[in-house]
């Protein structure tokens, strides 16, 4: 009995070793089930959320253009509203230090007139 087996002992070390083997290839697989995704498709999952992520960065932007641009838009309508009361209001002084009647004063031009958009193309392909 105070004698080992060669072969006893090469069994036991080998089924240890195998048991192992069988315990660490468990535990990968638990731990990727658990993850949820094998490492490859994490990486994709990574890259998707990446390029997900600079879409909205660009998509902020664009609206962040586009507010400006209407906050200009907005600057300019009040702008021209703002000059054409003063071109009204600069109309009834220099009528009244004139003394001209105002049926005597010529119509007011219609500014709210836009160029058709034949006419708009014949004039830009000929150059004005």
């Amino acid at each position: 009995m105070n004698q080992i087996d060669p072969i006893v002992l090469l069994a036991t070390l080998g089924g240890g070793a195998g048991l192992s083997a069988v315990i660490t290839s468990l535990g990968t697989v638990i731990a990727k089930v658990r993850r949820g995704v094998s490492p490859r498709e994490g990486k994709r999952r990574i890259d998707i959320v990446q390029q997900r992520d600079e879409a909205l960065a660009r998509l902020d932007q664009a609206n962040e253009r586009a507010d400006w641009a209407d906050a200009n838009r907005q600057v300019a309508v009040t702008n021209e509203q703002r000059a054409r009361e003063h071109a009204a209001e600069l109309r009834v002084q220099l009528i009244a230090a004139a003394g001209i009647a105002r049926d005597d004063l010529p119509d007011w031009p219609d500014m709210d007139h836009t160029i058709p958009r034949d006419e708009f193309r014949r004039l830009r392909s000929a150059g004005i």
